[in-house]
């Protein structure tokens, strides 16, 4: 076990057709008010922090940081409002779950992803998916606004948990976008992106991954990717 495997969430291992992002932006309105100028932005492989930031262009950082527990708590409101529709409507990439299962046998696996932590909670319990990953030891978007801080957050809280190091390559980031590759080479990791996102296999191979995947359902080639 001496690998960290590093997962995104959205786009990677799940989508939740659209609910998640129309409440955070619900979310968002509720804390600023009606009249605030509200941007549209890329939500794909940017934290929450981020989103929050770009999209509330009259907030400065220091006023989105300060208020950040706001958003969350009622982004958080939000999603527990409609559980039974993010069950229902939600869905597991084809793959994910032989692939986590495979490689739980021989690493560590956790979250790092964009989402805050707690909502992130919502949506691997809402596809089953909770179970096969350690929350405790990922990153997540109310960690920090700038997606490559997550890794070293996430290894070192991986370290306390297991009693040891995941340095350089024995971190793997795997993720959907060119924000997921981004960040795992800031930090020495390996990388794996997957074209199961918003992204085509090509865009995704011109910012130099480790390996890119069309997808996640051949298992053998996941490992092989994951592991090198």
């Amino acid at each position: 076990m001496n690998r960290l495997i590093l997962w995104d969430v959205d786009g990677t291992l799940l989508g939740t057709d659209g609910l998640a992002a129309e409440a955070m932006r619900a979310a968002m309105r509720e804390v600023v008010g009606p009249a605030a100028p509200m941007a549209r932005t890329d939500y794909a492989g940017k934290t929450d922090w981020q989103i929050i930031r770009e999209s509330l262009p009259s907030l400065t950082a220091e006023a989105v940081a300060e208020r950040l527990h706001e958003f969350a708590a009622a982004y958080l409101s939000r999603m527990e409002a409609q559980r039974e529709a993010l069950v229902a409507r939600s869905r597991v990439f084809p793959g994910v779950t032989a692939a986590l299962e495979a490689l739980g046998g021989v690493a560590r696996q956790a979250p790092l992803t964009g989402n805050i932590a707690a909502v992130a909670r919502i949506k691997l319990e809402c596809v089953g998916l909770l179970p096969l990953l350690d929350l405790a030891a990922g990153a997540y978007g109310d960690d920090h606004h700038h997606r490559p801080a997550l890794v070293p957050i996430a290894a070192a809280r991986a370290a306390r948990r297991y009693g040891r190091s995941f340095v350089g390559q024995q971190v793997i980031v795997v993720g959907d976008t060119p924000h997921d590759i981004a960040c795992g080479k800031a930090n020495g990791a390996r990388t794996v992106a997957v074209a199961t996102g918003p992204y085509s296999l090509a865009e995704l191979r011109a910012h130099g991954p480790d390996v890119a995947l069309s997808d996640l359902t051949d298992t053998d080639a996941v490992v092989a990717a994951v592991l090198g």
